[in-house]
């Protein structure tokens, strides 16, 4: 209850308005432990999309981003992140395609504030280094779970088994000596994942780093394998048994398990791909365009891209990201088919007129290249932000404010005392108060600190 008080008196300290000098207030309460403090912050997925493109003319090149990774993320995200290429296309107010390249940074990291701080940290200098306007952020948390070893619960295993999402990390640096090559990795997809998982698979090409106990960056090529299944036990065993293959079979500590269960999957034209929420919240949607033609052949960039213009875009102008990957499955007689594989990423309202334009462009994919399907994955526990340039805030003068922030230290204690004695009455046992320490400090010329304890 301490706690709790002490919350709220913060709160209300926090809503102290003030103008004219820039006032640092620090204000600590010392209070008893409790088990929820203790209690370590769930991992979550973020997704941080660069633009490429710089107001004025250029590109950010791909030296320069890698100086901001080195420079910027890295030390804010020491244990590692993935860096995967795309490309973006929107329609300006003027009807106006405009295409850049992009960077999809992605970060596992704990959910706290600091991390938070951490990030709109990197994106503000982004935005102040190549001059953009904003740095799109995608957090995933809600039915989420990481691991990065043989899990005996990585499932929730529902009574009615379910689709999830499943991407599997493989770093390709053998510890030691050289690197895992493309034909050996496409040797241990067709030899141990695809036997367990026939359906299909996607492989994206990415590149990992991280900061070693010596603060040297580690970096390695990557490549992320995404499955859609269903949520079984003996799923579970298979996943488990890729993991131990890979690490055994090419030296390695670990493979990262990003395990996605609040996902919606359709494969054709579905009348209820959305729950379409009475005030429509922003979603993402994953469409994933097989580009082998079966009667022969294979849709070219430039068809894909003229498809993208004159279909996906009229329909969703603010924008869409597009992701090169490789799928391959086993058909009937035992045969793998691979091809190659266009992934649209798109944030959009769940509203039902959308929901309608997805199947629109479905529909339109698979007359006009003769599909069976498009895979489409819907995630609508998402949350979506745009983190813009920070604006100068004003605030008062030193003086008043620190003479507004003391009045209201003084009721906020006083409200604390009582709120304690009147505990103290009801539980009839001692309550431990709680040390206070109050600091302002004001960023004028004389920089004064100002610090008060009770």
């Amino acid at each position: 209850m301490v706690n709790k008080v002490a919350q709220n008196i913060f709160t209300r300290i926090s809503q102290i308005v003030t103008t004219g000098a820039i006032v640092s207030v620090t204000a600590v309460f010392n209070t008893p432990k409790t088990e929820a403090a203790t209690l370590t912050p769930q991992l979550i997925q973020e997704d941080l999309f660069f633009g490429r493109n710089i107001a004025g003319g250029g590109e950010v090149s791909d030296e320069q981003f890698q100086l901001f990774v080195n420079n910027v993320i890295t030390p804010r995200f020491p244990a590692g992140l993935t860096i995967f290429d795309a490309s973006g296309q929107f329609l300006d107010s003027t009807g106006t395609l405009i295409k850049e390249k992009s960077k999809d940074v992605l970060l596992f990291s704990e959910d706290t504030s600091q991390n938070q701080i951490a990030i709109n940290n990197i994106a503000q200098a982004y935005i102040q280094a190549f001059n953009q306007e904003a740095v799109l952020r995608i957090a995933n948390k809600d039915n989420f779970k990481v691991n990065f070893g043989l899990e005996e619960d990585l499932f929730n295993n529902s009574p009615q088994p379910k689709f999830l999402k499943v991407d599997l990390f493989f770093g390709r640096n053998i510890p030691g000596n050289g690197e895992v090559s493309q034909e050996e990795f496409q040797g241990f997809v067709n030899d141990v994942i695809t036997p367990r998982f026939p359906a299909g698979l996607t492989v994206f090409d990415a590149f990992g780093q991280f900061q070693n106990s010596s603060g040297m960056i580690v970096r390695e090529n990557t490549k992320t394998v995404s499955l859609l299944l269903e949520d079984t036990l003996s799923n579970e065993s298979s996943i488990n048994e890729i993991v131990g293959a890979y690490v055994q079979q090419f030296n390695q500590e670990s493979v990262l398990q990003a395990v996605n269960e609040g996902i919606r999957v359709s494969f054709g034209l579905e009348e209820d791909l959305f729950n379409n929420s009475p005030q429509p919240k922003l979603i993402r949607v994953d469409l994933f365009f097989g580009r082998n033609i079966p009667s022969g052949g294979e849709v070219s960039q430039e068809q894909f891209q003229e498809f993208i213009n004159d279909v996906i875009n009229p329909r969703f102008p603010e924008g869409l990201t597009v992701f090169d990957a490789s799928g391959q499955f086993q058909n009937s007689t035992g045969t793998i088919v691979n091809e190659q594989t266009k992934t649209v990423t798109l944030l959009l309202e769940d509203t039902l007129q959308n929901e309608l334009f997805i199947n629109d462009i479905v529909r339109a994919y698979v007359q006009q290249f003769n599909q069976e399907s498009v895979l489409q994955v819907v995630d609508e526990d998402v949350q979506v932000t745009f983190i813009t340039a920070t604006k100068p805030i004003s605030v008062p003068e030193p003086s008043a404010a620190l003479s507004l922030i003391s009045v209201g230290l003084i009721a906020a204690l006083g409200v604390l005392k009582t709120e304690l004695q009147t505990r103290k009455k009801k539980l009839n046992q001692a309550v431990i108060l709680p040390s206070f320490r109050f600091k302002a400090q004001v960023n004028t010329e004389s920089k004064k600190s100002y610090q008060v304890r009770f």
